[in-house]
């Protein structure tokens, strides 16, 4: 059998409680939840959406460590924010607080696939699918996304399947704009 080169690297989120497949022609490395963006130590980080950092593999309202100058870490010891991507699931009627393990329902599953060939995401800037660049072949259509906080400076974009609202701890101004994307994969030259 004839190897393949491997080692591009980048993920799908499903925003339902179900891991997405990986697309033809890659493989899956590992399947966790979609994480967004984290607020710490009042730092911020949003994580790009195509890349391995935004799937963790186990859930956690503080996915982060806190070290003071002493060098004594100390994991979700603080009040800080972390956002995730959401699934359809609704939230209680008495709008009651989910906390803990409830939460997992309301979190979207992603996979990250290992492929061939790094993929481009193709933004139309329109309401039209774009077409594949000679070569390159389409893994998925979404929509665009483009996250910007107004209460720290920090801004996260990244791919989405569906236009569906995120979710988080605390409701934060933010700004969304919706295009048509396809997200590509060059063809392997014979």
């Amino acid at each position: 059998a004839v190897g393949t080169t491997r080692g591009f690297v980048f993920t799908r989120h499903s925003q339902t409680t179900v891991a997405p497949p990986c697309p033809a022609g890659t493989q899956p490395l590992y399947s966790g939840f979609s994480l967004l963006f984290v607020q710490g130590n009042e730092r911020a980080h949003g994580q790009d959406l195509g890349t391995l950092g935004s799937c963790l593999q186990r859930f956690t309202t503080m996915p982060f460590l806190f070290c003071n100058i002493n060098n004594v870490c100390n994991f979700a010891s603080r009040n800080d924010y972390s956002y995730w991507l959401s699934t359809p699931t609704l939230m209680p009627m008495d709008m009651a607080p989910v906390t803990g393990r409830a939460l997992e329902p309301y979190i979207s599953r992603c996979t990250v696939c290992e492929g061939p060939a790094m993929p481009i995401a193709i933004h139309s800037q329109t309401t039209a699918i774009p077409p594949c660049p000679h070569g390159w072949i389409s893994l998925w259509k979404g929509f665009s996304f483009i996250m910007k906080t107004y209460s720290i400076n920090c801004e996260s974009w990244g791919v989405r399947k569906n236009n569906k609202s995120l979710s988080g701890v605390h409701e934060e101004k933010t700004l969304k704009k919706s295009k048509k994307i396809e997200l590509l994969l060059s063809t392997p030259k014979q």
